[in-house]
């Protein structure tokens, strides 16, 4: 964004969990909060920079803290812990990140989540701030992209090329980070069973991430002869392959909001999601996708095999879907964050 100043502080790599980095106190941040008059500050993590922001906000510069919730840090202290074991860490670790959790974020003067699911979750365990949900937008590329049939045809008989997938082969996607909290085992295991009865049907898996191979390793195990993992894509792409598929999977059961979710809706698409966390506040179960029970192979199975064989049901979702993704568009979102502020400075000042 033009005319808006950025601070770079160093950081270094959490050594189990690849792709995540935790800031270090240089003197670059000193410099920064010397040099700029700030009249808020908004964290968006309770970690090593969250803790350099509440110092600002509090003791350098006694100007209002908005902190934002992203992350249901109970579930995925399990995950940093214990890997793809993260059920049996998640009980044994929870009184003690809720008591992390109060500590940092009491300090706010105004909390954001970005579902009604986490905002519940802070209120119950002892949060005294006042806890918004709102809400993350998704980029404008999903509401702005028109993509014509012929450009989507030229399109996908590139990808079906490229990665050896049948002409007449329908496609399910899922998107997002490939990891082992996304729980891509549950599709990966159900889509066994689905290829005996639809052997016309790929499921592309569209995204990178630290267990990419161990997921290709698990598909090459299970035998599945349809099973495509594509990579990074730019987000300018993603329009395009959601709208190749016929619908969107995600079994991750630690989302806060899920934006894939989102995106993929606003493309028209339904979704099939579980019936945990943040995503269940934005699918509405047999209208705009369908909402099954984490960690069910079962369930996901049959979820899959009721689109893949209704597909007018499937297009009536996906109109709906795209009604639902309008409540994260930008425009909206900009509004909404801005009465936020609003009321941090309001509760900063009285």
């Amino acid at each position: 964004m033009k005319g808006v100043p950025i601070v770079k502080i160093r950081s270094f790599p959490i050594p189990n969990y690849p792709g995540y980095n935790l800031a270090l106190i240089d003197t670059e941040f000193n410099r920064a909060m010397r040099k700029y008059d700030l009249d808020m500050v908004h964290s968006h993590g309770p970690f090593s920079a969250g803790w350099l922001a509440l110092f600002a906000a509090k003791s350098l510069k006694n100007c209002p803290l908005v902190n934002t919730y992203h992350t249901d840090l109970v579930k995925y202290s399990g995950h940093l812990l214990g890997g793809f074991q993260a059920q049996n860490f998640t009980k044994g670790f929870a009184g003690a990140v809720w008591w992390f959790i109060n500590l940092y974020y009491n300090r706010s003067d105004v909390v954001v989540t970005p579902s009604k699911t986490l905002q519940q979750d802070l209120i119950v365990h002892g949060l005294k701030p006042p806890v918004y949900a709102l809400p993350n937008m998704i980029s404008e590329v999903f509401f702005n992209s028109k993509i014509s049939n012929t450009g989507l045809e030229e399109f996908g008989s590139a990808l079906r090329k490229k990665y050896n997938i049948p002409e007449n082969n329908r496609i399910i996607t899922y998107c997002g980070r490939v990891s082992f909290e996304k729980k891509l085992e549950v599709v990966l295991e159900g889509f066994k069973k689905i290829e005996k009865t639809h052997n016309d049907v790929t499921f592309l898996v569209i995204g990178d991430g630290p267990h990419l191979k161990a997921y290709r390793r698990q598909a090459e195990n299970l035998g599945l002869k349809n099973v495509v993992f594509t990579g990074f894509v730019a987000h300018t792409k993603l329009p395009y392959y959601y709208q190749l598929g016929e619908f969107m999977v995600t079994p991750s059961d630690t989302e806060t909001q899920g934006l894939t979710v989102i995106e993929a809706m606003s493309q028209s698409r339904p979704v099939i999601g579980v019936n945990e966390g943040g995503v269940r506040d934005y699918i509405e179960h047999r209208k705009n996708g369908l909402l099954v029970k984490p960690n069910n192979v079962k369930e996901f199975k049959n979820a899959v095999l009721y689109l893949l064989d209704n597909p007018t049901e499937a297009l009536k979702m996906g109109k709906i879907a795209k009604k639902s993704a309008n409540y994260c568009s930008p425009e909206g979102f900009s509004k909404k964050l801005k009465r936020v502020f609003e009321i941090a400075f309001e509760r900063h000042n009285s």
